[in-house]
């Protein structure tokens, strides 16, 4: 037996739409109903929700490349990413300034700094304005007298951790404006315009901060030890001035030759140590200058300024939200209960 294909004809089929759409339209009045509902939903979730101050600063992070640098730039452009073969492979290449500024060391420094350092060592820190948003009944719970760097208490260092744990997952958002580019961009959305501002400079100089340090850890350190030898060497040079000075002998009988020897030890040894300390003070000087070559530039791009861009949903986003979804509900309702309707 042979199936035959089955035929529509497109009459048909424009009077079933029609019948379906006039079979929508009398449900007009439930629609309605359901409209304003809606609607009032809507507007409920309006006037409830609460306000999103957005800060947004954004820094040019100069990474130094090495030779590599011009084969990963070129490689890139075609797709291909050659990770640590292209060079610049430092603890702040890749997404790793990302992580950082995510890390939970650089969120509790910022939290545990002042909101305004002029009004002493007793007055609120950031982790103070943050924590009525967690919603938690700790009586007695404060952070004023936290320094950073020192211990907590176990309450106040368990309290810390759900304040980090909730901006990292709902507050901050940190990300590449470009993916192969260098500028950063660091977002923070909270209730307080306030901690908004404060929370996002803090911690993008905090970031830099750590940034700079650990570029210039092995210069610093090796500038700081050539200018204690300096020094020390600096002094004893003088002190051989004054050494050979007093024993000059002006008017030496020349039966006694062996009198002038303190005084050459005395120059011998100062030639030696000027030669020394000449010899430090130009590694010294080279030093300062591979300091001041690899120390990073970093700029700051943008910054936020008060009033800050309020992130609440519109009430109009709101209201159109909801009449769409319930038009677009009725619609699917109508269509599934039609055949049962007619």
């Amino acid at each position: 037996m042979e199936n035959k294909p089955t035929t529509i004809a497109v009459a048909n089929l424009l009077d079933e739409v029609k019948a379906m759409g006039l079979y929508w339209i009398s449900l007009r009045n439930s629609i309605v109903l359901f409209l304003l509902l809606a609607n009032a939903i809507a507007a409920l979730v309006f006037w409830r929700q609460k306000h999103q101050y957005e800060s947004e600063v954004s820094f040019i992070l100069e990474e130094k490349s090495s030779a590599g640098g011009g084969i990963s730039g070129l490689a890139s452009q075609f797709g291909i990413d050659l990770g640590s073969i292209g060079g610049g492979g430092g603890i702040f290449s890749g997404d790793n300034i990302l992580d950082i500024l995510r890390s939970r060391n650089i969120v509790e420094k910022v939290l545990v700094s002042k909101i305004d350092s002029t009004k002493g060592a007793n007055s609120a820190t950031l982790a103070d304005l943050y924590f009525p948003l967690l919603k938690k009944d700790i009586p007695g719970i404060a952070f004023t007298n936290c320094v950073y760097g020192q211990p907590y208490s176990r309450l106040q260092d368990s309290v810390l951790y759900l304040i980090y744990d909730k901006i990292v997952e709902k507050n901050l958002t940190v990300d590449r404006l470009n993916k192969k580019g260098s500028i950063i961009k660091v977002a923070v959305q909270s209730p307080v315009e306030n901690f908004s501002k404060l929370f996002s400079d803090r911690l993008v100089y905090e970031t830099i901060r750590l940034y700079v340090n650990q570029k210039t850890s092995v210069s610093t350190r090796n500038i700081a030890r050539l200018e204690r030898r300096a020094d020390s060497l600096l002094q004893l040079l003088n002190n051989k001035s004054y050494q050979s000075a007093s024993l000059q002998i002006l008017d030496a009988n020349t039966a006694f030759r062996a009198a002038a020897v303190p005084v050459e030890l005395s120059q011998r040894e100062k030639s030696v140590t000027f030669a020394l300390f000449t010899e430090v003070v130009k590694n010294l000087e080279a030093s300062r200058m591979g300091l001041a070559s690899q120390t990073p530039v970093i700029n700051l791009l943008d910054t936020s300024k008060y009033p800050l861009l309020d992130r609440k949903k519109p009430l109009w986003v709101l209201l159109g939200a909801a009449s769409a979804l319930v038009l677009a509900l009725s619609i699917v309702l109508a269509f599934f209960s039609y055949p049962a309707k007619k």
